[in-house]
């Protein structure tokens, strides 16, 4: 059972979705692929993120320190 309100929140990386998805698992946020789309020789991804803030915001940095350089 969640303790506090649900916010949605949409992030943009590089991150391969089988790897954000394992991320997510590991932040218990939920997370949804809107849309991938290739720019300047690289993916990126946009991923709706749901669940309480402070999860959303580990999960954020957690994406941050695995984005490739």
């Amino acid at each position: 059972m969640r303790n506090g309100p649900v916010f949605t929140e949409i992030i943009f990386t590089a991150v391969e979705p089988e790897r954000a998805f394992r991320t997510a698992d590991e932040c218990l946020v939920t997370i949804r692929i809107v849309e991938s789309r290739k720019e300047a020789a690289a993916w990126i991804h946009e991923y709706e993120v749901s669940g309480e803030f402070g999860k959303i915001e580990k999960f954020r940095g957690r994406i941050r320190s695995i984005e490739p350089a």
